[in-house]
């Protein structure tokens, strides 16, 4: 989805010959292009409520932190226009998804209307992207087995992971966002590396910076690369994008898939015990 941004210009202003409380034009942003102005007064429901929106995640420097902060405002103020205005800080499409859907009809007609429906047509678009993945993925069906050379020079099938949920990590060496959650996926496994085993899948990289990056980063689980071409595991599992990450049962069932959201996946491992 791409990266909708909410710009107030305070500059851009017009006083009421009466001397009535000013009035601000909002440009709306889809990525960097605008798409829309509005010009409110600063004593309107939209300005104040904008301002508390802003407000909730004001000074939170983490990314995950403030993405968090953003979704859960919006699910507890759904009929708040400001909720659209913090729609570009939630990160991962099923986040997104959920907060677009949680928005009162009020909202999606209201003033940010244009915002909102920019949002729609964004979530459209990864939709169309992601239906090979969903078709290759269905839920509550068995993954497909595959066999990968893993970093010990041997061969690891899926298969042999059985009895443990399987957590698949769909990465690669020339991937930041893969590269940024390895901290987090670490503390993941470590808290349920008895019941849980994760598998990391290099795709579309090369041999020696697959090597050069686990060994840097010091992954504790086993690895595997993917092959190229038609009969990789990434064209079998409908993989467009990394990291993906797919949770499976003990028994190799697909209970979740997402696009760069392991939260999403450890709450879906967390519903199961």
């Amino acid at each position: 989805m791409k990266r909708i941004v909410l710009t107030i210009i305070s500059a851009v202003t017009s006083l009421t010959m009466f001397g009535q409380v000013a009035d601000t034009t909002i440009v709306l942003n889809y990525g960097y292009e605008p798409i829309d102005t509005i010009t409110i007064s600063k004593s309107s429901d939209t300005f104040l409520q904008i301002q508390e929106a802003e407000s909730a995640i004001q000074g939170i420097g983490d990314d995950n932190a403030r993405s968090i902060a953003a979704m859960n405002y919006i699910l507890s103020h759904p009929d708040s226009d400001g909720s659209v205005s913090l729609l570009s800080q939630v990160s991962g499409f099923t986040k997104g998804r959920k907060c677009l859907n949680a928005l009162t009809e009020r909202v999606r007609n209201g003033h940010m209307k244009t915002l909102y429906k920019a949002y729609i047509d964004g979530l459209k678009e990864i939709e169309s992207y992601t239906a090979k993945t969903s078709e290759a993925l269905p839920l509550g069906k068995e993954a497909k087995d595959f066999t990968l050379e893993d970093s010990h020079g041997g061969k690891l099938s899926l298969s042999s992971l059985r009895g443990k949920y399987v957590l698949l990590d769909f990465w690669a060496s020339w991937c930041g966002p893969c590269i940024q959650s390895f901290p987090h996926m670490k503390e993941f496994y470590e808290q349920h590396r008895d019941k849980v085993e994760v598998l990391g899948i290099a795709v579309h990289d090369k041999k020696d910076k697959w090597q050069a990056a686990f060994e840097k980063h010091q992954l504790p689980w086993p690895l595997v690369l993917d092959t190229e071409g038609d009969d990789s595991v990434a064209n079998l599992y409908g993989i467009i994008g990394v990291p993906t990450y797919v949770l499976l049962d003990p028994e190799g069932k697909v209970l979740q898939w997402t696009l760069n959201e392991l939260d999403i996946i450890e709450e879906c491992y967390n519903n199961q015990q």
